[in-house]
């Protein structure tokens, strides 16, 4: 059965470019390892993150993710059995407004949030169209 969840959450500190670097690529060799795709974003001391694949794997991960002292006031947005796969199955996304993950097209994630609730679709394309606005010009 393929599942989703989603959460945002607050960095336990303000992170170094480094860390953040060094975060979203542990994040994506794991969870591309894993199978489990979906979209990590960083921005302004704030995660959001979809996580989508097998939802034995998915809840898993999610468990771990939770108990990962690196964040705190972690909200759960929805957990859910999914009919679509709404990201790439080769890879996941890992972005960041001050990291080399910039390249970034808004509209390419409007489809991976159109389930969110209203506040929450905001605050999530706020944080996109910031990513955006700092990315270099391509």
């Amino acid at each position: 059965m393929h599942y989703a969840v989603s959460y945002v959450s607050t960095a336990q500190k303000d992170m170094e470019h480094s860390e953040v670097v060094e975060l979203l690529d542990q994040t994506e060799v794991r969870n591309n390892e894993l199978g489990i795709h979906g979209l990590l974003i960083y921005s302004e001391g704030n995660f959001f993150e979809v996580l989508e694949g097998d939802k034995e794997l998915v809840i898993e991960l999610y468990d771990v993710i939770r108990q990962d002292e690196r964040h705190k006031n972690i909200i759960q947005i929805f957990e859910k059995s999914i009919n679509e796969k709404p990201f790439d199955p080769e890879n996941g996304y890992f972005l960041s407004a001050n990291t080399q993950y910039q390249k970034l097209k808004i509209d390419n994630f409007q489809h991976c949030i159109k389930d969110l609730d209203e506040s929450t679709k905001k605050v999530v394309n706020n944080m996109l169209i910031q990513i955006g606005k700092n990315s270099p010009s391509e």
